[in-house]
Formats: structure tokens, C-alpha cells, sequence
């Protein structure tokens, strides 16, 4: 997961933090180490657990500073964070996760500015669909970078597709790669990457768009129970091979051949993604 700093004049602040207190100190001391301008906010992007569930031994570090996500998340996240403390601690070891999660304020301003930099606004282009829904995108056009999150991946990685429990979802996160294409990036932050060093706007673009048009094409297309896990997984691993694909339960491309398989072992959702059929409505920004 990628946790992005953005450096003003005065301040400066942070966009996702990650899941275990391990890698939360260590984004903290590499911060620490990064700028001296003061931490003034820290945002999460959506609501899965790998961008929020460590935010308190983060935040802890920095006296003071103010915990955003977009309303519609920040609800979610009240509503999942001791579920999800009570799973990620079965993987990662109590002392390993927070046990009272920090939850973020709702904000839904469509803009914000670092002291110091308001004639230099990062704009939140919000409640858009990626890996999930209402992520939240953040646009800095004075030198035309967009911290993406987890709607555009790095072209090292499958896609986590198990929220995509309708095709209207598939086709809204596609939409939002084109609205993407649009603003002609300088440079994409995207949401899942192995680093900094590698990040290309056209080549995760062309991975995240490629990857979404053959599971649509391909394999949701064909209806739900189609394809067995294993049809699936043979077909994405011919397709795109040489992703990074651990021998464990964090293997994104087994977890989705699980989920649409027949007969697979299904993801537990908490939120009503199902009802999510209609693309008029989850890409109301298109006019």
C-alpha cells in the first residue's frame, strides 16, 4: 500500500496509513526523516482496512493533527473498524494492530490548501469507484499529480476485483480510468505499488485498464458460476503473467477466483455493494 506525503511551503500532510503499528511507525519516522514543515492533516482515501486500521499509531506521533476521510467512508469505517481489528489481528498478532482504531472526521469540501499554499489547492475528486466504492482521488495541478489510491494498481500487482459484486461496478471503475486519461497526469500515484521508483502514469494506467476490460470481457461477462476458481486463476495467470502473487491469503488473484468461482469460498462484504446495478448513478459526475 502506498501512503503519500505532500510537502507545502508550511505544512504538510499525509494521504493513507497503513494497516499494522509496525508499518505505521515506520511511515512516521520516514516523515519525520522527509520534512521538517509540521504534519497538519492526514486523510484516507477509502475504507478498506489496509488504508486506515494502523492511523492510531501514526497519529500518535504527531500531537495535534486532524484525521479526514470522506463522509460516506467515514462511516463505513465506524461501522467495520472492530470487525476488521478482530480479523487482521488473527493474521498479524494482537500487538501487531490497533485495537481501538482512530476514526477519521468526515470532509466533503471538494478542495483544501496548506498553510502557506492557497494558491496551490489540492482538489478531492470524491465519491468515485475503484476496488471499491465513494474512494476519493486527490489532484494537485500545479505539477499535475494525482494520488490515485486504489482505483489505479502498479503494473506489479493484481487487482483486488471482490467488491465488484455487479457489472455496474466494473463499468464505473472503468469510467473513472477514462476521467483519469482526461486530466493527462504528469505523474499517478497509484494505490497498491513496490515503489516510489517505479511509478508511470501510462503503464499502471494501461495495467489497471487492461486487467478491468478482461475480467469484464472475460470472465464477469460469462455470468456468475461460469468458470470454477481455477479457470479463473489460469485464465488471468496466462493473460498477465509475472505479477507478484504470494503463497499466502494476501494472493488478490486467488481471492477472486475464490469469490466469482463456482463453488468458491466467498468474501464476507458488510456493505450492500450488490445494490450497486446501476452506472447512471454511481458515475453521477458524468454529465
Amino acid at each position: 500500500m502506498v501512503s503519500s506525503l505532500i510537502i507545502g511551503n508550511e505544512a504538510s500532510m499525509v494521504v493513507d496509513l497503513p494497516i499494522t503499528i509496525g508499518k505505521a511507525k515506520e511511515l512516521a519516522s520516514w516523515v519525520k526523516a522527509t520534512t521538517d514543515k509540521p504534519l497538519a492533516v492526514a486523510f484516507t482515501s477509502h475504507n478498506h482496512p489496509d488504508h486506515y486500521l494502523g492511523g492510531a499509531a501514526f497519529l500518535e506521533e504527531f500531537p495535534g493533527i486532524r484525521f479526514y476521510a470522506n463522509s460516506r467512508s467515514a462511516n463505513e469505517i465506524r461501522s467495520d473498524a472492530p470487525m476488521k481489528t478482530q480479523e487482521w489481528s488473527e493474521v498479524f498478532g494482537e500487538d501487531n494492530v490497533v485495537q481501538n482504531a482512530s476514526l477519521p472526521l468526515a470532509y466533503d469540501y471538494s478542495f483544501f490548501s496548506l498553510p502557506g499554499d492557497e494558491d496551490s489547492p489540492v482538489y478531492l475528486l470524491d465519491h468515485l469507484t475503484g476496488d471499491t466504492i465513494d474512494e476519493v482521488m486527490f489532484w494537485i495541478p500545479s505539477i499535475r499529480t494525482l494520488i490515485a489510491a486504489d482505483i489505479v494498481w502498479g503494473r506489479d500487482f493484481d487487482m483486488w476485483l471482490s467488491d465488484l459484486l455487479t457489472p455496474a461496478l466494473t463499468e464505473s471503475w472503468i469510467a473513472t480510468l477514462e476521467f483519469i486519461r482526461s486530466f493527462q497526469p504528469s505523474l499517478v500515484i497509484p494505490g497498491h505499488a513496490l515503489s516510489n521508483a517505479g511509478f508511470d502514469a501510462s503503464q499502471d494506467l494501461n495495467h489497471s485498464f487492461s486487467y478491468l476490460t478482461f475480467w469484464q470481457q472475460q470472465i464477469e461477462s460469462r455470468g456468475p458460476d461460469y468458470f470454477s476458481p481455477a479457470e479463473i486463476y489460469d485464465r488471468f495467470d496466462s493473460a498477465f503473467p509475472g505479477l507478484i502473487r504470494p503463497n499466502s491469503r494476501f494472493n488478490r488473484l486467488n481471492i477472486t477466483a475464490e469469490n466469482f468461482g463456482r463453488g468458491g469460498k466467498r468474501v464476507v462484504h458488510h456493505q450492500p455493494l450488490s445494490s450497486f446495478n446501476n452506472s447512471a448513478v454511481l458515475d453521477a459526475w458524468n454529465f
